[in-house]
């Protein structure tokens, strides 16, 4: 049987650990592995104020949320360098917030997403009605009509298209992870019901309760 490798990016060991005995005790048949990839937490200092100018982002965006979104970069980085120096196939990563939604299937024949929030082709119109009528298991994305925010949940079938991936990312100036998916319309494929929706939590950031949980319940498309 063909068993996932999990990489679930968390703050701290003791997060890590209660999302991946979560994990186990409900599938633990189709783990072969589970490992911790910590946060990447940034530091903005006299040194390296350059640091601001690599995120491609709204002029008004403030340096902290710069800092923050550029240590999200970097912690999806290094879950897939995980991935490529454990050359591992058929691979999850995770980030802390996201919450199983559904029977976790077979590992998918292809990399997809495995859950977001399927908005129009013009990420500002996110949250306008999208006309999509998805089937279960694998649905290829028609970036022309829409495409699937947020990168909380998504699947790499080989580790070779992790480092494909990975080499993507180093670059002068990189958007927000999620809208750089998008950009590259790197995932052909995303799999429906979600296998995970991202958890309601408080932004360590601007301390506010954003609404992606009602946006990654069923990638948004009953809201």
């Amino acid at each position: 049987m063909t068993k996932y490798n999990v990489y679930i990016i968390c703050k701290l060991e003791e997060d890590f650990l209660k999302k991946s005995e979560d994990i186990n005790a409900k599938y633990k048949n189709k783990m072969c592995h589970v490992q911790w990839i910590p946060g990447e937490y940034l530091k903005l200092t006299q040194c390296n104020k350059k640091l601001v100018k690599d995120l491609q982002t709204r002029h008004n965006t403030g340096a902290k949320k710069i800092i923050s979104k550029l240590g999200t970069i970097a912690a999806h980085r290094k879950a897939l360098l995980a991935i490529y120096m454990n050359k591992t196939d058929n691979n999850i990563i995770l980030e802390g917030d996201a919450e199983l939604s559904s029977k976790l299937c077979n590992p998918p024949e292809k990399s997809c997403y495995m859950g977001g929030w399927i908005i129009p082709p013009q990420i500002s119109k996110a949250g306008s009605k999208v006309d999509v009528n998805p089937k279960k298991g694998l649905n290829t994305i028609d970036y022309d009509k829409f495409s699937v925010l947020m990168a909380h949940a998504y699947f790499i079938k080989t580790f070779e298209e992790s480092i494909e991936l990975f080499q993507t990312t180093i670059t002068d100036k990189i958007k927000n992870y999620d809208v750089h998916l998008i950009d590259l319309q790197y995932f052909k494929y995303y799999y429906y019901p979600p296998i995970f929706v991202q958890g309601k939590h408080v932004s360590e950031i601007d301390q506010v309760t954003n609404k992606n949980d009602k946006h990654t319940y069923l990638y948004g498309l009953q809201s």
